[in-house]
């Protein structure tokens, strides 16, 4: 969570960045993937399966992320290649960690259901 707020503030805090609507459309985007990945992260701790799939969907709006406003700024020379580097890094190591946890709870939700069965349960 911490590497995605690093890198909305990289996206909208830069000096030649203009504000406009598609800003706002980044900001309130990321307020609500931000929402959906605290409750992912509660749901996963309970080793929820279905939980782990949204967290790959939650990735892949990451991912998708990079194509929207740092790529618009890009175009616009409103950020360097280098800001534009350090953006999509990020958003693509969050994409990452995000499928790792999604595989780390299917694998454990898979476990337990196997050792519940094995006991009875």
């Amino acid at each position: 969570m911490a590497i995605s707020v690093h890198a909305l503030f990289s996206i909208i805090t830069p000096k030649a960045v203009v504000p406009g609507l598609t800003t706002a459309v980044e900001i309130l985007v990321n307020i609500v993937l931000l929402l959906f990945t605290f409750l992912a992260a509660e749901k996963c701790k309970t080793y929820n399966r279905d939980w782990g799939i949204y967290l790959f969907v939650i990735a892949g709006i990451h991912v998708l992320r990079i194509f929207f406003e740092p790529s618009n700024l890009l175009r616009n020379k409103q950020l360097t290649g280098f800001q534009f580097s350090v953006i999509v890094t990020e958003l693509v190591v969050v994409a990452v960690l995000f499928v790792i946890a999604g595989i780390i709870t299917i694998k454990k939700h898979d476990t337990l259901k196997a050792h519940l069965k094995e006991i009875g349960e």
